[in-house]
């Protein structure tokens, strides 16, 4: 893991990585903590940062992104009401909002793609880089930002 993290802060830190990110992360836990925080996922879109080969390095962590939302190559999914939805490569999701509890995130990351029903008042929040998709349907009063 440390050699990951630290091949991930050689590549972040002359993209001018956030302070955030200073490259003595150690856990999974770390990593997951910058790449969902709303500032770190700003940076990834900006800088179309890390390549999806540097995503796939986490393979052996997939199940416990997935735990935090974090989806990377997860082929066809679909979620009902995610507080936040990292979908990263070959993923393509059908996501369903329709609780007002929660501001819903998604954010969609190289290449992959995602349909968003937003409904009954939910608030969606939605991002995406370059190479990803997001179509978004709105119904009820909800609303997609």
């Amino acid at each position: 893991m440390e050699e990951i993290i630290r091949k991930i802060f050689q590549q972040a830190k002359p993209l001018g990585s956030c302070k955030m990110f200073t490259g003595d992360e150690r856990t999974v836990e770390d990593i997951i903590k910058l790449f969902t925080d709303p500032q770190g996922i700003e940076f990834c879109i900006k800088k179309n940062f890390p390549d999806i080969s540097t995503y796939r390095a986490f393979e052996p962590w997939f199940e416990e992104g997935r735990k935090h939302g974090i989806y990377i190559d997860a082929g066809a999914i679909s979620l009902k009401n995610p507080k936040l939805a990292l979908l990263i490569g070959n993923t393509a999701a059908t996501i369903t909002c329709d609780t007002v509890e929660d501001l819903h995130r998604v954010v969609a990351l190289q290449g992959a793609k995602c349909n968003v029903i937003a409904c009954n008042w939910a608030v969606v929040r939605v991002r995406k880089d370059d190479n990803s998709t997001i179509i978004k349907s709105v119904h009820n009063n909800a609303i997609i930002l």
